[in-house]
């Protein structure tokens, strides 16, 4: 958050200084208010765009293996932009390199799962996809597993079975 108030008030000079620069190529004085207007529009914008790209810039840099299943679109009134276009500011990911089997139920996969919020820290869980019950569970430290390593004291939450987490998981081929 820091170098992104420092990126638009150093970008908010330049942009104030190269109009300063136009007027006075031209033999003018900037028209008094222009230069804190400009340097004003520019941080704006910069900051419109940091947002807005947050998503599609982070997306960008995830490894081939990272798939995104879900993402939760933000929008408020102090960004009257967002009402009209809402934008991305979390998302879900399965890391298709960690997906296992169960050797016991070939329907039960175990796979990570990345939560990335903008402004929060990331976090990485391990979950139980049950593709023929569409429906999955957290593997947490309190986790017991059965002689067969199939899980006995977890809760069972229902999962859309058309969803993205479904297809990505239960498709994934397994080595």
């Amino acid at each position: 958050m820091l170098l992104t108030i420092v990126g638009a008030i150093v970008l908010a000079i330049a942009c104030a200084g190269l109009v300063s620069l136009g007027f006075r190529a031209t033999g003018q004085r900037a028209p008094r208010g222009v230069l804190p207007l400009t340097g004003g529009v520019a941080m704006i914008v910069f900051m419109a765009w940091i947002e807005n790209s947050w998503y599609g810039r982070t997306v960008s840099e995830l490894p081939e293996s990272h798939v995104v299943v879900a993402t939760g679109e933000f929008s408020n009134f102090i960004q009257p932009w967002t009402l009209v276009f809402p934008r991305i500011n979390r998302f879900m990911v399965v890391d298709t390199d960690t997906v296992r089997v169960n050797e016991a139920e070939p329907t039960l996969r175990q796979a990570e799962i990345i939560l990335v919020q903008r402004y929060t820290p990331t976090v990485v869980t391990r979950q139980f996809i049950d593709c023929a019950g569409a429906r999955r569970a957290d593997n947490t430290d309190a986790t017991e597993l059965d002689d067969s390593g199939l899980p006995t004291n977890v809760s069972w939450i229902d999962i859309p079975a058309d969803g993205d987490l479904m297809a990505t998981v239960c498709n994934h081929p397994v080595g």
